[in-house]
């Protein structure tokens, strides 16, 4: 596995365009590894408790595994949030991803059964080894969700875990809905595949069938490249 990344300076001067970009929305955008203060805004902006997936009671969560991103607006309110969180794993994505989510809802009490256990051999994350990040809990308030918003905040997070830990992957789960608009290109990633996960009772907030949306470390400084160049 390649350590480090190729163009650092690449990605340094993507977040600095996003950044911008966010700004020049009249928005500020911050970023924290307080997973305890995640949960509570979380729950104050969007009246529901945090996933299980964030859930700081159920998680072991510090600056070395965990960040969470918000953008709010001149008079402080809360715009926009997302969570990203590392796993230090070595397996397949198509092996682990179920089993973990699945483990975390029956350790807060949830129901969630999937009606398949194994995820098709010619799924593309049976080639997707750890470690992963996953990239959850993505809100933008209903002010921004038509216009460019959504674009730059996830992005300004992707990059954001590139440059903090430099993964082999980072994967999402998206509604069928949202991915067959375009959202996941949007927000920077480069594929999207249906029916990843299939439940027989999903978890709230899901779809029987769900997008699963990944970037790989590659597909990241890409990006990277691709947002500076196209702004300088």
């Amino acid at each position: 596995m390649r350590h480090g990344l190729r163009d650092p300076i690449s990605a340094v001067r993507a977040y600095q365009v996003l950044d911008l970009q966010i700004k020049e929305m009249g928005l500020h955008a911050t970023i924290s590894s307080d997973m305890k203060q995640f949960a509570h805004v979380r729950k104050t902006v969007r009246n529901d408790a945090v996933s299980p997936m964030f859930d700081p009671s159920i998680n072991s969560f510090d600056d070395e595994n965990s960040f969470w991103v918000e953008a709010r607006d001149d008079n402080g309110e809360v715009m926009a949030l997302e969570a990203f969180r590392l796993d230090i794993v070595d397996c397949k994505l198509s092996e682990w991803a179920l089993r973990w989510m699945v483990g975390l809802y029956v350790i807060r009490n949830e129901l969630a059964v999937p009606s398949q256990f194994i995820v098709p051999d010619d799924s593309a994350t049976q080639n997707l080894r750890g470690p992963f990040i996953y990239h959850g809990e993505v809100w933008v308030h209903s002010r921004f969700r038509t216009g460019e918003l959504c674009t730059a905040f996830s992005r300004i997070g992707l990059i954001t875990s590139l440059i903090k830990w430099q993964p082999n992957v980072v994967w999402g789960l998206i509604v069928s809905k949202m991915a067959s608009r375009g959202l996941t290109v949007r927000m920077g990633y480069p594929h999207a595949e249906r029916g990843f996960l299939k439940w027989n009772i999903p978890p709230k907030g899901a779809d029987i069938s769900e997008y699963v949306t990944f970037a790989t470390k590659s597909d990241l400084e890409f990006l990277a490249h691709e947002i500076h160049t196209t702004q300088s």
